[in-house]
């Protein structure tokens, strides 16, 4: 998809015009969709000691909820976008893949409770302080982005993140009300990471375990821990043995269970 480089201009000037305004959203999901066809936008607000704010989200449905119940209570601490935060992403356009674990698209998460994994995912990173950032994520119609679609969604980064900050300004105040309780609530689920398997598996087999479900290979979880690849795989069937299960799909069942506690 692409429009006239005069409709360009036209959707940006709307967009700074409407920053501030209930009219900013709609200005800039259509600056959006003149770069690419999406089939869903979201906006939210990560902060580092607070559950993740949805600011923005496709019309209601009955799947749409459940996502976001899903991904509120709890999902998003395997979110690759939310721990890519976490890690420090930089203000910017990232794509997916630049981002996920190396085995996440393989994992239980991505195959089974991943939303549109038949299409690409890309953010718009607008980094706010060393606390918080809002990301832009787009589910986009094409599996993988073509060159084409990059390119123009990378000419018009700058315009997004410039004016979403601009308005993020404006709407700031609003949001920050109910952050108290959202840093209660992340508290218990991050309470949930840190206690897995508590009383049965060493830190080190939790530590494994948590990289697991959120998509690692053992090869990637090796590296990343500074352990041979052998050690993970000692690690990885010890925490099987003591947890009773045979298989990563049954690892992430007992993940459910106990964020469903919370």
């Amino acid at each position: 998809m692409e429009g006239s480089s005069e409709n360009v201009y036209l959707l940006a000037s709307n967009l700074i015009e409407t920053s501030g305004t209930d009219d900013f959203i709609p200005a800039l999901l259509s600056l959006i969709n003149s770069a690419t066809l999406c089939e869903s936008v979201f906006v939210l607000h990560f902060h580092k000691h607070c559950r993740p704010s949805i600011l923005v989200s496709p019309e209601s449905t009955l799947l749409t909820e459940k996502i976001m119940d899903e991904y509120l209570n709890g999902f998003y601490m395997i979110d690759p976008f939310y721990n890519a935060f976490k890690a420090g992403l930089p203000t910017g356009l990232h794509f997916i893949k630049e981002v996920a674990p190396d085995d996440f698209f393989e994992s239980t998460y991505y195959t089974g409770h991943y939303c549109n994994r038949d299409y690409d995912e890309a953010a718009f990173v607008i980094e706010l302080d060393n606390e918080s950032q809002i990301q832009i994520s787009l589910t986009i119609i094409e599996t993988p982005a073509t060159a084409a679609t990059r390119e123009r969604l990378h000419a018009i980064s700058p315009l997004v993140i410039s004016a979403y900050r601009k308005h993020w300004q404006s709407i700031e105040n609003t949001q920050t009300a109910s952050q108290q309780a959202s840093a209660i609530i992340h508290e218990q689920i991050s309470s949930v990471f840190k206690n897995f398997g508590y009383g049965v598996l060493t830190e080190r087999e939790t530590e494994l375990a948590i990289l697991i479900i959120r998509g690692y290979s053992l090869i990637a979880i090796a590296e990343l821990l500074g352990i041979a690849h052998g050690t993970a795989k000692v690690h990885c069937k010890n925490l099987y043995s003591k947890l009773e299960i045979n298989s990563k799909s049954e690892l992430f069942s007992l993940f459910l269970d106990q964020i469903s506690l919370t």
